[in-house]
């Protein structure tokens, strides 16, 4: 299976299924049997991510950050480990240490949505607005449809920063 039939699996589980934790199942079952696999890490970085904001346990942010530096150890421009590195940062309330990681990873990928709609919130909640809505004009452009991108959007015109993220940053 490739790189690309991967992440089209776990992101089918995780956004059409509403099944994170078996995304995450599959992924340990590939790890297990490839522990090189730096797709697999990324994309278990990913999930865990998700687990920890469907469930407000931040735990799985830290477990996140660590799949994603396991992988980035493997492939240091990968652009899903770079984005979930970036996003357990934000979750972990280190805003200002994942600008410079979800940078790199808008660079290695600029079609990455996600690393695009990732960067804006580091630069909103650093307090760069100027540089936070060219950043979500770029994931919108990329994803014009994509109701995560826009509601973050939506948020941050509204001066809103969700609890979670109202960390020291």
């Amino acid at each position: 299976m490739g790189e690309d039939d991967l992440r089209e699996r776990i992101f089918e589980l995780i956004y059409s299924k509403n099944k994170t934790e078996e995304a995450i199942l599959q992924l340990n079952s590939i790890i297990k049997n490839s522990p090189e696999n730096s797709r697999a890490l990324a994309l278990k970085a990913y999930a865990l991510d998700k687990l920890a904001n469907s469930q407000h346990d931040w735990k799985y942010s830290q477990y996140a950050l660590d799949y994603a530096e396991r992988g980035l150890a493997l492939n240091p421009r990968d652009d899903m480990a770079l984005t979930s590195k970036g996003w357990a940062l934000i979750d972990l309330g280190k805003a200002k240490e994942a600008l410079p990681v979800l940078q790199l990873a808008t660079h290695v990928n600029p079609n990455n949505e996600y690393a695009w709609y990732n960067l804006a919130w580091a630069q909103y909640l650093t307090e760069d607005p100027a540089a936070s809505t060219a950043s979500i004009s770029n994931a919108l452009r990329i994803s014009p449809g994509n109701s995560i991108i826009k509601r973050g959007k939506e948020m941050m015109e509204r001066g809103e920063v969700p609890d979670r993220l109202r960390k020291q940053h």
